[in-house]
């Protein structure tokens, strides 16, 4: 793998809530402040710095249930605050982009719990009133407790969900790309005429799913449909990210496990005529620096002094289903309500089962076994990411941060200026819509090749 030449993306990983996922017990940290979750100026003070990082975005992630796996009920993630309580990010952003000039903002919504119609409206009038700096982040969601909140007594199964998904694309693209045509607002006083007759046409969608007569609400925006953005790693969301995706999110961390996936991702885009480099990729990572190797080494001890197994692991059954409170160490996991059926230790001189006492030293430290880190002085940090991306072909990386807002104010002023030196950060003032900065030729919609784009209106 060649080494990077040109700037990299960077963005903040964040969710409206305490315990955010990944080391969701790390609110009890001195130095954190998601307890002020619900405070308009902590937010600002967090957009702010960002902006002035010159990062790409601030990502908002989401869940729509609590997580009550574990122990059987929900009071341990209330406890521990685990992805509790999880605030409404829409409401967040429309603050957060009037008092930002430049920062874009990527909004996860969910294609299972939500309408394809109030949801075009409400991203075609954000794109509005930011000037076109939005992005949507596509799930289809995961928690049982989620499903039960909207009515249903069970999630989805897996190929459900994409199912259903598949089709919501393709209403959102009907809204947002079809139903209006380019020029169909004139917004002339002197003629009388808001918008041209016959330039806005209902999409009459009637399907297995959803039946919408339109047409959008909202005119066109200045990117008309959000950069989209999506996380599927299994080969249906693989294949969903080639077809949808403008980004993928990947919560990997090995370099060569991304660059396969990445491949078979850019394989499966080239096959719908999608030209390389078109589908961009960053990974989620954790950063801990400090001026010596040292004060690094004591950041993360403190870290540790305030990481909590108990709440890594109210994280871990709403993720995979598996209540580890009823087993014992040397009892094997073999069964998962999220319809994993089978674990084992890849990698061991024979595969074995998968124990409670492999995942509980497993996340026996602040920072679990999936996730990516780059820790030490901000040369070695950079050092990590230069290496990292050039093994993996990663466009770049979303910042998750352990402590709020310490993480980010490290990275701001400690890793970006060594990134600069390096040619993988930039430091020109972002303009322009959030699309215009991802695509090669800096257009405002997606792509021509995209299979969004074939739904637009002349």
């Amino acid at each position: 793998m060649s080494t990077p030449t040109s700037p990299l993306l960077f963005a903040l990983y964040e969710q409206a809530s305490v315990g955010c996922g990944g080391a969701p017990s790390l609110w009890t940290h001195p130095l954190d402040n998601r307890l002020e979750l619900n405070s308009l100026d902590r937010w600002r003070d967090v957009a702010i710095t960002a902006e002035q990082a010159n990062l790409d975005a601030l990502f908002f992630a989401d869940v729509l249930g609590l997580y009550d796996v574990y122990g059987g009920s929900a009071d341990a993630a209330l406890g521990w605050a685990v992805e509790a309580p999880a605030n409404d990010p829409f409401m967040y952003v429309p603050a957060l982009a009037a008092l930002t000039e430049r920062l874009s903002f990527v909004i996860t919504a969910s294609t299972t719990y939500e309408h394809p119609f109030s949801l075009a409206r409400r991203f075609g009038t954000l794109d509005h009133l930011s000037s076109g700096r939005i992005g949507w982040n596509i799930v289809t969601s995961y928690l049982s407790s989620a499903a039960r909140n909207f009515g249903m007594d069970e999630m989805l199964k897996h190929a459900d969900r994409y199912g259903r998904a598949d089709e919501f694309m393709d209403v959102f693209y009907k809204l947002l790309e079809g139903s209006w045509a380019a020029d169909a607002v004139v917004g002339s006083k002197s003629g009388k005429v808001y918008a041209r007759p016959g330039s806005v046409q209902p999409i009459s969608h009637d399907g297995e799913h959803f039946r919408v007569d339109g047409p959008s609400l909202t005119s066109p925006s200045p990117q008309r449909t959000p950069t989209l953005f999506q996380a599927g790693w299994s080969p249906r969301g693989r294949e969903f990210a080639a077809k949808h995706a403008e980004v993928i999110l990947l919560p990997k961390k090995d370099p060569q496990e991304i660059a396969a996936g990445l491949a078979d991702i850019n394989r499966r885009a080239l096959e719908r005529g999608r030209p390389a480099g078109e589908v961009r990729s960053m990974a989620l990572a954790r950063i801990i620096t400090a001026p010596t190797a040292i004060e690094a080494q004591d950041k993360y001890d403190g870290l540790q002094r305030n990481y909590h197994l108990e709440a890594q692991l109210v994280s871990y059954a709403g993720d995979t289903g598996i209540d580890l409170s009823k087993y014992a160490d040397d009892e094997p996991l073999t069964t998962a309500s999220n319809g994993l059926t089978s674990y084992v230790v890849k990698g061991a001189p024979q595969e074995k089962p998968l124990t409670a006492g492999d995942v509980r030293r497993k996340f026996s430290e602040v920072t679990r076994g999936t996730d990516l880190l780059f820790i030490g002085t901000p040369e070695d940090v950079a050092s990590q990411i230069q290496d990292h991306a050039a093994k993996s072909g990663l466009d770049g990386y979303m910042i998750n941060p352990l402590v709020s807002p310490g993480s980010l104010d490290d990275f701001a002023e400690l890793v970006v200026p060594e990134l600069a030196k390096r040619g993988l950060y930039d430091t020109e003032p972002k303009t322009g819509t959030m699309r215009s900065r991802l695509r090669a030729d800096g257009g405002d919609l997606m792509a021509g090749t995209t299979y969004g784009a074939g739904f637009r209106q002349p």
